[in-house]
């Protein structure tokens, strides 16, 4: 048995979930900066067709909607995390790791 992958996907697992619920909480405001910083990034990026107009929202409007997407996507990540963990957790008790292809 190859105890490395138990330790990887332990490791993963919970990296996977510290990170999610930190997006998920908005923990010390770091959602809000990595959505602020994220944003004024990818503003030199972004380039309007002539026959488009840019959006009326505000900024801050902008930035609130991006981050309740963030926190999303950080609940999906710690939820992956958990999966990921019982995953580990069924290849300890069984002796054997998860086969991925049958």
């Amino acid at each position: 048995m190859e105890t490395w992958r138990f330790l990887a996907g332990v490791v993963t697992s919970l990296a996977l979930s510290l990170a999610g619920v930190c997006l998920a909480t908005n923990f010390r405001g770091v959602t809000e900066w990595h959505v602020r910083r994220s944003t004024s990034n990818a503003s030199v990026l972004r380039r309007v067709p002539p026959w488009r107009r840019l959006p009326d929202d505000p900024h801050e409007r902008r930035l609130a909607r991006f981050v309740l997407l963030e926190r999303l996507v950080g609940a999906a990540f710690a939820v992956t995390g958990v999966l990921i963990l019982v995953g580990v957790g069924y290849g300890i008790l069984t002796g054997q790791p998860v086969r991925m292809v049958k």
